[in-house]
């Protein structure tokens, strides 16, 4: 027991800067361990094809599509999380009358319903923060963004 209370304590900074918000010289960032990729499954087992580009939700007509510095869209990330916001979005799209009624082949404007599900997404957003990629996180932002923005056009008077 005496041995522990004579070892000093030692404090080390490792935060990336200073107070004044210069890097600081001796910061060295910590190494990433490379991704693991999965095994691929073996081409006998039936897995359905990837969902096409157009199941996406879509900025509104006349608004530009932000580009990469590259001039390519940006890339929109896949897997579970990207077609559960689109399984959100797509009702209230739809809602605002931006997409056509899947059973009726008609657009609708339901003002409460299209609050719900961007109040769902902001939910989401909210209890996931911190979770996300980079790009999960700014696809949902974007999502959430376009929505909030097309409801404030649908529930907006007309200019007399």
């Amino acid at each position: 027991m005496a041995e522990e209370e004579d070892k000093p304590i030692r404090v080390v900074d490792r935060r990336m800067f200073t107070p004044e918000g210069d890097l600081r010289p001796d910061y060295q960032a910590p190494e990433e361990s490379p991704p693991e990729t999965p095994a691929k499954p073996t081409p006998s087992a039936a897995v359905p094809p990837p969902a096409p580009p157009e199941a996406a939700p879509k900025p509104p007509a006349g608004e530009p599509v932000p580009e990469a510095e590259d001039g390519r869209p940006p890339a929109e990330p896949r897997g579970a999380f990207a077609l559960l916001v689109q399984m959100l979005a797509m009702p209230a799209y739809a809602s605002l009358g931006l997409v056509p009624d899947p059973a009726t082949g008609r657009q609708r404007v339901d003002r409460t319903a299209a609050r719900e599900m961007i109040d769902l997404l902001a939910l989401l957003e909210q209890k996931t923060r911190g979770n996300l990629s980079f790009e999960e996180s700014n696809f949902l932002s974007r999502v959430l963004y376009d929505l909030r923005l097309a409801f404030v056009e649908v529930t907006r008077p007309p200019a007399k």
